[in-house]
């Protein structure tokens, strides 16, 4: 059993640090929207053509049952978080055990969010800076919020999410050279190559699981904190499908393919007086995104570790698992294959960890009749 004085400072600790739904909202944006937006154009381009946007809706609906699945095992343990009812549903030991493989499929994700920023920084801003310069102060930035409050780091991220808006606006400038012309025939590239999309779609979406560890945070009933994760997931879709349309729109379909950055090179065409480069401009506020989806995954790692050993505070716990993943960042190579390997792995894993265990996690809370004591089950 789980130490009880560790479980009662917990609760002690959510009742102080209560976040809005429209904070939860924007923690899973932000936690979303990273890295993979300036890629995933040309991942599904290269998977399904330009039906990737299908790849991407039938993505979508996949991840709104995965949702749905969360929600329901988070309502059954309103005070708890994902590590902590892993060992109430499974056992000490077994839940230990399981923890344990979430926080190291956490810090590899974390990883290769550095990877890929790292990568395109240095091929478009800083060619001669030392990849650890680079990785060290995104480090240094995600611990700084995550070892703040949950509270703290909700505002921040609600306050950054009007960044988003300003990548929205930049793209604008891109849609106005669209041809429509590209983005036709629809159901072109086969529906073999549609549904291998899926797993590019799928990737974009990673973060979600965020959810299992904020969940007892939100203020708010079950059905509003449903709505908010429904909501959220509607949001971040309507932003890739916003973006697609604008690179797909824009290259045709064999100059996409050459392209391993659409969205940069789309913006690159274009100068203005005040700004000359706005894919320099897109990439600066590009890097604020990468930062919350970073930091979200170390501060599961860290809450993750803090529950296998009940320990009381998180913040030792927060650093070394930045230590962790700063030195996972240099398993994979330099080159472009060993980082797509790499993202391939972790995709693998994300289905198991994202998707699988948490499903199987709620299948054993029914079968035991696992649940919170005085759980709103409504």
């Amino acid at each position: 059993m789980a130490n009880p004085s560790n479980t009662s400072g917990t609760q002690s600790q959510q009742k102080r640090q209560k976040i809005s739904l429209r904070q939860f909202f924007f923690l899973i944006v932000q936690t979303q929207i990273g890295v993979g937006v300036l890629t995933l154009p040309y991942d599904l381009q290269k998977a399904a053509g330009h039906d990737g946007w299908i790849s991407l809706l039938l993505a979508s609906l996949l991840l709104q049952i995965v949702l749905l699945f969360f929600w329901l095992l988070a309502k059954r343990f309103p005070d708890k978080d994902l590590p902590q009812y892993t060992e109430k549903i499974l056992g000490k030991w077994a839940g230990k055990v399981t923890n344990l493989f979430f926080s190291i499929y956490f810090i590899a994700v974390a990883a290769l969010v550095l990877v890929l920023y790292s990568r395109i920084l240095k091929l478009w801003i800083l060619p001669e800076t030392p990849k650890f310069v680079v990785v060290f102060l995104m480090i240094m930035a995600g611990i700084y919020m995550v070892c703040c409050s949950v509270t703290v780091m909700a505002r921040i991220y609600t306050l950054l999410s009007g960044l988003l808006v300003m990548l929205f606006i930049a793209l604008l400038y891109v849609l106005t050279e669209i041809q429509i012309v590209y983005l036709l025939p629809i159901g072109k590239a086969g529906w073999t190559n549609i549904l291998n999309g899926i797993n590019a779609g799928v990737l974009s979406f990673l973060g979600f699981i965020i959810i299992l560890f904020i969940y007892p945070f939100v203020q708010g009933n079950d059905k509003q904190k449903l709505k908010t994760i429904f909501f959220s997931h509607w949001f971040v879709l309507v932003f890739y499908l916003y973006t697609l349309f604008v690179t797909f729109g824009f290259f045709g379909p064999e100059e996409i393919k050459l392209v391993p950055s659409p969205v940069l090179y789309s913006l690159k065409a274009f100068e203005f007086s005040i700004v000359s480069r706005l894919d320099m401009f897109f990439l600066s506020i590009w890097v604020v995104s990468v930062s919350t989806s970073f930091t979200a995954y170390l501060f599961m790692a860290g809450t993750t570790f803090t529950r296998i050993l009940n320990a009381k505070s998180s913040k030792h716990f927060f650093i070394w698992s930045a230590v962790l993943i700063l030195a996972v960042t240099y398993i994979p190579g330099e080159g472009k294959e060993d980082v797509e390997k790499f993202g391939s792995m972790i995709l693998k894993f994300g289905y198991l960890f994202s998707g699988i265990l948490p499903f199987l996690l709620f299948i054993v809370a029914l079968l035991r009749r696992k649940r919170t004591q005085g759980s709103d089950t409504k």
